[in-house]
Formats: structure tokens, C-alpha cells, sequence
């Protein structure tokens, strides 16, 4: 028995080292971009050796994919989808989320942008790889709010013509819209109009 509890030891720190580096890299690339870090900068910014790093990732890209499989597409998840999962109707939840988390957010954090969309825009364009895991990324959070609609339409809040899959590329746009331009124009007003604009769109949906 002792040589599996070694084992078991042995794969959980290997766990924590990896959520380290990763928790690190999440930082420094969301506020720095991808391609403004550099892989000592990370490890700076963690209690491992570089060696260590490389023994969870062998290249700054293998980094980059786990940061995206790892951190941002289940955190996207669960600041967007979980919590609809409280409301009786989903697009009240939507509403009340994109209120919360961006017109409430600190403007220091919002000229940062969505971690999500940054990583589209930079790195999308440059590294196939990369773009086939930020698809993967963004189609989970998708279809995610593709079955929030669903119940909404099942709950009888929304009309039984609308393209539950059609908004919910809409909706997921618009939360990366909200991002895009709070980021160049972090202005309440800016905020409001967005917000109205979403909710007048609901408007001509719902029942």
C-alpha cells in the first residue's frame, strides 16, 4: 500500500505545481497579453523553478493551450452559464449577470478586456492550435447559453419562433462586445446604452 499513497502524494503536487503556473499565467497574460510574457516572468511570479515549468509544459504554446483548456473556457463557463441556472427565467439571469460583472466592475479591471476575447484577437490569427482550442472555448460557452434559451422557451418566456441557437450567438457576442468597447471607452453612459440596446433586443423575443 505505501508505494500507491506516493503515487497519490506524488500526482496531487504535481496537480497544485500545475494550478500554480497556471493561476500565474492567467494573471500575466490577461493584463500583459500572450506574446508580451515571457515564460520567466511566469515562473518569477510562482514558488517553482524553471525546471519544474517545464516539466508541466515544454513550450510556452503547450502553456498557452492549458491556460486556455484549463482556466478560461470553465471560468468563462461559470461566471456565464452556472449562475443563469438560479433564475426562473434565463434572460433575466443574463441581464442581471452582464449588470454584475461589467456595469458594476471596477474600470481598472475592464480596461483589461474579456481573457477570452483577448486571446482571440491575439493569438487566433497566429497559431492554429490555439485558434482550434478558443473555438472549442467559445462554442462551449454557446451551446452552454443555447440550452439556458431552451428552458427559457420551455418556461414560456420566450416566443416558440426564435432561434434559440441564433441568440445565443448573439447574446455570447454581445457579452464580447460589452468588453470590447468598455475597454477603449470605460464610460458609464457607454455602459448604459450597450445594456438598453441588450434589453430592448429581449424585448422583441420574449413572450
Amino acid at each position: 500500500m505505501a508505494p500507491a499513497k506516493k503515487v497519490v502524494k506524488k500526482t496531487r503536487n504535481l496537480e497544485k505545481s500545475r494550478k500554480e503556473i497556471l493561476d500565474a499565467a492567467f494573471w500575466e497574460v490577461f493584463t500583459r497579453g500572450f506574446q508580451g510574457v515571457s515564460i520567466d516572468d511566469i515562473v518569477k511570479k510562482t514558488s517553482m523553478t524553471k525546471g519544474a515549468f517545464y516539466h508541466q509544459f515544454p513550450t510556452k504554446l503547450d502553456l498557452g493551450y492549458a491556460l486556455v483548456d484549463e482556466v478560461i473556457k470553465p471560468m468563462t463557463y461559470a461566471r456565464w452559464i452556472d449562475p443563469l441556472k438560479e433564475f426562473e427565467n434565463p434572460l433575466e439571469g443574463i441581464l442581471s449577470q452582464i449588470k454584475n460583472l461589467i456595469g458594476k466592475a471596477d474600470p481598472k479591471e475592464l480596461q483589461y478586456g474579456c481573457p477570452l476575447n483577448n486571446l482571440v484577437q491575439e493569438m487566433a490569427p497566429v497559431d492554429k492550435e490555439f485558434k482550434n482550442r478558443l473555438e472549442a472555448a467559445l462554442l462551449y460557452w454557446i451551446e452552454g447559453m443555447e440550452q439556458e434559451l431552451k428552458r427559457a422557451k420551455k418556461m414560456g418566456y420566450l416566443r416558440e419562433e426564435v432561434n434559440v441557437r441564433q441568440v445565443a450567438h448573439f447574446v455570447v457576442m454581445a457579452h464580447e462586445g460589452f468588453y470590447g468597447m468598455l475597454k477603449a471607452l470605460p464610460d458609464p453612459k457607454a455602459f448604459n446604452a450597450l445594456y438598453d440596446s441588450l434589453k430592448k433586443y429581449f424585448e422583441t423575443i420574449k413572450v
